[in-house]
C-alpha cells in the first residue's frame, strides 16, 4: 500500500517512511525517492556540479572499458574510478543523464537509507519535538541536493554507516567499507585514516573534549592561507599526479580568491562559524555536567568519536571544499549523540539545545531547500510519479 502512495504522492509518502524505516516497504520508498529525485534533476543551473557531470556525461566515451579505467587509475591520470565506471556502464544502458542520475540516487540513496535506519535503531521513546528535530535534521544531511557531485554525493554515506558500524558497533568488516570509500572520492582518503586513527588508538576523552571546543572557536578565525605549507607537504607525498593536482588546487590563492566571491561561500562560512559556536557550548554543557547527566559506555563511544571528527573537520573547515565535507560527517555523529544522551536525560538542558537548532541552523535549513529547488524545481513536492517521468 505505501508503494502505491508512493507513486501518487512521492515527497509526502517519502517523508511518511522516514519515521518508519524499520519496515521493507519503507526502506525501498526511502531508496526509490533518492533515484526519483536523481531522475527529475533539470541541468539547468549553471552553478551546479549537476550541469558539469551533464556535460561530462554527454561527451563521455561510451566505448571505454573497465580495465581502461582501473589502468588511467594506476597510472595516475583519473583521482578514482567510480564515475568512470558509473558513465561506462550507464552510457551501455542508455544516453540519458537522467538515467544516469537515477542510479546514482538509487546507490547513494540505498546507504543513506542504512544511515538512517541505523540512527533510528537508537530511538527508544515516541517521537517528541527533539527527537523529530533530529530525525528532519538528519534528512538534510543526506546531501541529497549535492547529488549532482555524484562522488561525493555517493561516497559520504558509505563511509558514515562504514565509521559507525566500525567505530562505534565494532563490527569489523565494515572497514572494507571504508577502505571502498576513496575509490568513489579521493577525499576520503584523509577521512579514512583519521576513522582508523581514532578506531586503533586510545585517546582521552578530555583531550578530545578541549581539543573540539578550542578548534571550534579557532575555526571562526581561519582560512584557507592558513593550510598552505601543510599543501606542500601533502603533495609531496602523493603518487597519483591527478590527486596531487587537485590538492595543489585546493590549497592555491587564487582558487581561494574565486571561492570567496561566491555569495554561497560566504554564506556556508557565516553557517560554520554560528554553527562552530553552539556546538562549542553545547560541548560545553556537556562537561560541565557530566557527573549528573545519565550516560552509559555505549553513549561515551559516540561522543570519543564525535569529539574526535568535530576536531578534525573544524579544523580544516576553512580549507576548500575539503573541511566542508568532513563536517557533514561531525554533524551526522552529533546528532546520534544528541539523540542518545537527549533520551538519557529528557528534562536536562540538551532538549532546549535541540529546539534552538532550526533557529541556529537557518541559513543551512534555507541553502538546503533553495538547492532542491535549483535542482529539481518544484513539480517534486506534488505532482505523481508518472507526470514527472513521462
Amino acid at each position: 500500500m505505501r508503494l502505491v502512495f508512493f507513486i501518487l504522492s512521492p515527497l509526502l509518502t517519502f517523508l511518511y517512511s522516514c519515521f518508519d524505516l524499520q519496515k521493507r516497504s519503507s526502506q525501498i520508498v526511502f531508496v526509490l525517492f533518492f533515484a526519483l529525485f536523481g531522475y527529475c534533476h533539470t541541468f539547468e543551473d549553471t552553478r551546479a556540479d549537476s550541469y558539469r557531470k551533464y556535460w561530462s556525461f554527454t561527451q563521455y566515451d561510451a566505448n571505454k572499458g573497465v580495465g581502461e579505467i582501473i589502468e588511467d587509475f594506476k597510472a595516475g591520470e583519473i583521482k578514482d574510478i567510480y564515475e568512470n565506471l558509473l558513465f561506462t556502464v550507464a552510457r551501455r544502458v542508455s544516453d540519458d543523464p537522467h538515467i544516469m542520475m537515477l542510479a546514482v540516487g538509487l546507490f547513494g540513496g540505498f546507504f543513506y537509507m542504512l544511515v538512517m535506519k541505523r540512527f533510528l535503531r537508537d530511538r527508544r521513546m515516541r517521537y517528541t519535538l527533539p527527537i523529530v528535530i533530529l530525525l528532519l535534521f538528519m534528512i538534510m544531511e543526506s546531501n541529497i541536493p549535492l547529488m549532482g557531485g555524484i562522488r561525493n554525493f555517493s561516497a559520504f554515506p558509505l563511509f558514515v554507516y562504514s565509521l559507525i558500524r566500525l567505530v562505534i558497533d565494532n563490527r569489523k568488516w565494515w572497514i572494507v567499507g571504508l577502505l571502498l570509500t576513496p575509490l568513489i572520492h579521493f577525499g576520503y582518503i584523509f577521512a579514512v585514516a583519521m576513522a582508523l586513527v581514532i578506531w586503533l588508538i586510545r585517546i582521552p576523552n578530555t583531550l578530545l573534549h578541549y581539543l573540539a571546543v578550542a578548534v571550534c572557536v579557532v575555526s571562526i578565525f581561519l582560512d584557507t592561507s592558513s593550510y598552505l605549507g601543510a599543501v606542500d607537504i601533502v603533495m609531496g607525498t602523493v603518487e597519483n599526479e591527478a590527486i596531487a593536482d587537485r590538492i595543489g588546487n585546493y590549497g592555491d590563492e587564487d582558487t581561494d580568491i574565486e571561492f570567496n566571491k561566491s555569495l554561497t561561500t560566504q554564506l556556508t562560512r557565516l553557517n560554520n562559524q554560528i554553527s562552530a559556536i553552539f556546538i562549542a557550548l553545547f560541548l560545553i554543557y556537556i562537561r560541565r555536567n557530566r557527573h549528573t547527566l545519565n550516560q552509559t559506555e555505549y553513549e561515551l563511544r559516540i561522543y570519543k568519536l564525535m569529539l574526535f571528527f568535530v576536531t578534525c573537520s573544524f579544523l580544516f573547515i576553512s580549507f576548500s571544499v575539503v573541511g566542508q565535507r568532513l563536517v557533514y560527517v561531525a554533524m551526522v555523529l552529533l546528532y546520534l549523540y544528541m539523540l542518545n544522551i537527549y533520551q538519557l536525560n529528557r528534562d536536562s538542558a540538551i532538549k532546549s539545545f535541540i529546539c534552538i537548532m532550526p533557529f541556529v541552523y537557518i541559513l543551512h535549513i534555507t541553502w538546503f531547500i533553495y538547492n532542491c529547488y535549483c535542482n529539481v524545481g518544484t513539480d517534486i513536492l506534488y505532482q505523481p510519479i508518472p507526470f514527472l517521468l513521462f
